[in-house]
């Protein structure tokens, strides 16, 4: 059995077990306690525990983080105090790159005039998020007798990293000055009779620039919806990305719509609005495609592609997610493509465009990167989609892909 990382079992339900000697004068437990969180096969773990006791109710912040700095999360908590007992139970997370719930027993109790919470979380299996059997011990202090404003240490939203991330803090300063350009392409409706027109690609395109927009750094004025272009719109439209786009930059590409395979070109194209069936001359290939995405100056291009035969030449790999490694696939540049099936046909109704959205919605994450928001949704995509559909991921070949990747940096205020 492969052991679980450690990192993962952290103190989000917390019980607070106030010693009866100290009931009548420690009934208040409000206030900031630091310490320290035990945790198997790893050095201790710091944490922040924000009290605030409002007669039996309490509600709080907890922040916690790796002794290395690599792994920190941070989570909001809700509860009771009564009859001595303090009962918390984390209601969400406000960002993580690890943790998960489990149970905790402090004790209350004071010394040379500082006062203590000791005890132990522990694993529990009707949590089902920490290993059974895990355990490790917690030593608090209060440092403070007033709990920090919970809406002021609450962000705005879940993209909030801790003043003590330094590699989550260094990744979001370099990326808040760099722009996200988006080129959304959605085709369903065709000039050709012969051509059988889609039902979603253009609302596919038009909910994902949404969500882009919305919940990520994706402004409105570098967002490009196309909706049933021509082939000359599309290749004005790299021509004038390559134009803004500059070395520092992040550009994501999608199309839906129509795609075909050539056996005797050994070649993808897709179907612009204008193509017919009996001429190529509006196709548009994955080798012209291919020729813009290595010209184009951006550091990270991610091509998402929802379309038939669209997944030749990828290779998939591992994902990794803490904050130190997704700031290493930052610094190398990257061409990365993602697709919603191989060689083969794909359905009008997109299994794979509905988890996509989905994943990026629920992220929670400050920092995403391609690789692991494919890998959230890939197993879905196969087992609910209609024909066993395997999407694809990888760098796209001979382009300049040095093995970084690109990353979804998600907004404070949603």
């Amino acid at each position: 059995m492969r052991f679980v990382a450690p990192a993962r079992w952290l103190p989000f339900f917390l019980i607070l077990t106030v010693n009866n000697a100290f009931a009548q004068t420690a009934t208040n437990i409000s206030g900031v306690w630091n310490g320290t969180i035990q945790v198997p096969l790893s050095d201790d773990w710091t944490g922040e525990y924000s009290i605030e006791q409002k007669g039996l109710l309490l509600e709080g912040i907890a922040t916690l983080k790796s002794s290395d700095k690599r792994d920190s999360a941070q989570s909001k908590f809700s509860g009771s105090f009564k009859n001595g007992v303090a009962y918390f139970r984390s209601t969400a997370f406000v960002y993580k790159t690890s943790g998960c719930l489990s149970v905790v027993e402090l004790t209350y109790s004071q010394k040379d005039g500082m006062e203590f919470l000791l005890g132990k979380w522990k694993g529990d299996w009707d949590l089902s998020t920490c290993m059974p059997g895990a355990s490790g011990k917690v030593e608090l202090a209060r440092v403070m007798t007033s709990p920090k404003v919970v809406e002021a240490i609450t962000p705005a939203s879940s993209g909030h990293l801790a003043a003590s991330d330094n590699e989550g803090n260094a990744l979001r300063d370099a990326l808040d000055k760099r722009k996200y350009y988006a080129l959304i392409i959605g085709i369903d409706t065709y000039e050709d009779d012969r051509i059988v027109d889609l039902a979603s690609p253009v609302a596919d395109a038009k909910a994902l620039q949404g969500v882009l927009q919305k919940y990520y750094a994706f402004t409105k004025e570098n967002t490009y919806l196309l909706s049933n272009p021509t082939r000359t719109a599309i290749i004005e439209s790299f021509d004038a990305l390559s134009e803004k786009v500059m070395e520092r930059d992040q550009l994501l590409i999608f199309y839906a719509g129509h795609g075909l395979w050539d056996d005797r070109l050994s070649q993808g194209f897709w179907l612009p609005a204008d193509a017919t069936m009996n001429s190529k001359a509006q196709w548009l290939s994955n080798s012209t495609i291919r020729d813009y995405i290595g010209g184009i100056k951006a550091k990270h291009i991610l091509l998402i592609t929802d379309a038939c035969f669209s997944g030749s030449i990828f290779k998939e790999r591992a994902v990794s997610s803490n904050t130190k490694a997704i700031l290493e696939m930052y610094k190398l540049q990257s061409r990365k493509a993602m697709t919603s099936g191989a060689l083969k046909t794909v359905p009008d109704q997109s299994v794979f465009i509905s988890y996509l959205i989905k994943r990026l919605v629920d992220n929670r994450q400050s920092f995403l990167s391609s690789e692991e928001l494919f890998q959230s949704f890939k197993i879905a995509v196969i087992n609910n989609s209609p024909n066993g559909q395997v999407p694809q991921y990888g760098p796209i070949g001979q382009v300049g892909d040095e093995g970084g990747d690109f990353i979804f940096l998600r907004r404070y205020d949603h």
